[in-house]
């Protein structure tokens, strides 16, 4: 078994650990993508630690030699806290500042109010030097075994609900480098009009090489993506070539779309466009160009105005095309949508 050991920090007050912060990583491959916390929950944040309440441990990965990470040496990775590390950070910094209603519980001075962290060192100086030297509890784990400090971060986080994508990539594997790879692709930092928040990209990353690997549109529910994530922990040279065949479909697709196409803004549909853009690059067929993909949405909006019994068997796919857009992770569904569309476009070739 790897050593483990787990200390406390010894000099974890909050002027120190702002100085020494380029030593810490805050975002090693295990984190989540954590949400922006707001100006009004960083100001809470602050109010607590000026007032005495406790605020939750912070854990910190030691490495046993010091890293480097975007140039720069770093002795710690972050395992739980970025949010509250930034929170005091960008106070220290005069990012934000105390809310226009904060008072001192002690003795209810409220000359503090509305202050950035700059304007307290000139008017309330012991405010700011009681701030700086608050003691933080940041517990320190020593291990040169990544697996153990993902399955720390994975507990850590269960009393915060994961969705999915955040837990899989908190177990590691081969395909976390795979899809963290993937997801740096003009097609998702560009063209996809939403970003990578609680891993967005890195779902539809995982399920293009799923629909890659089987050749065909499958199942990509939670199970069968757990179960592709795990089943390829060590078979790195197998996925490979899986990454190079949805890295070339992102390549033709990308230059098709517009950056921030509002016809990326549904995730189902992108699904779509995926395996049409695949199947038609495996088969040598014409690459579909964005008007024909926009006219086919115009097409299935205007056929959706007619009676049903009029309808022709085609305007009758198009209604089933989009009774099935919940669908986005079921295989039957995903085929059925995908020849619906690869019809449309041979018959408008």
């Amino acid at each position: 078994m790897s050593a483990f050991t787990l200390s406390v920090m010894r000099n974890s007050n909050v002027a120190y650990l702002h100085r020494m912060r380029e030593q810490i990583q805050l975002d090693p491959p295990y984190q989540r993508q954590g949400a922006v916390w707001s100006v009004e929950k960083k100001r809470l944040l602050i109010d607590s630690l000026l007032n005495g309440f406790d605020i939750p441990k912070i854990y910190l990965h030691e490495h046993a030699t010091p890293i480097e990470v975007d140039g720069r040496r770093v002795r710690f990775s972050l395992i739980d806290g970025r949010q509250r590390l930034e929170a005091i950070w960008g106070f220290l910094d005069g990012e934000f500042a105390l809310a226009d209603d904060f008072t001192l519980l002690e003795d209810g001075a409220a000359g503090a109010a509305g202050k950035t962290f700059n304007e307290l060192e000139q008017s309330d100086d012991l405010i700011a030097a009681f701030l700086t030297s608050i003691n933080l509890d940041v517990c320190v784990i020593r291990t040169d075994d990544i697996e153990l400090i993902e399955e720390m971060f994975s507990r850590l986080n269960e009393a915060v609900p994961l969705n999915a994508a955040e837990k899989r990539n908190g177990r590691g594997g081969v395909l976390r480098p795979i899809v963290r790879e993937l997801v740096t692709h003009p097609f998702f930092t560009d063209k996809v009009p939403f970003d990578n928040t609680r891993y967005r990209h890195f779902d539809l990353a995982l399920k293009f090489m799923l629909w890659a690997e089987a050749g065909r549109p499958v199942d990509a529910k939670k199970r069968q993506l757990d179960e592709f994530w795990d089943d390829n922990k060590s078979a790195a040279s197998e996925m490979s070539g899986v990454q190079t065949r949805v890295a070339s479909a992102l390549d033709v697709m990308a230059p098709v779309f517009e950056d921030n196409d509002r016809l990326l803004a549904n995730v189902g549909m992108i699904s779509v466009y995926f395996l049409a853009f695949d199947r038609r690059l495996r088969h040598g067929q014409p690459i579909p160009q964005r008007h024909a993909l926009l006219q086919f949405n115009i097409v299935r909006s205007l056929e959706s105005f007619e009676r049903e019994e009029s309808l022709s068997p085609t305007m009758k796919d198009y209604l089933e095309f989009d009774s099935l857009a919940q669908r986005m992770t079921d295989g039957y569904a995903l085929e059925f949508r995908l020849e619906v569309l690869d019809r449309y476009l041979n018959a408008h070739a």
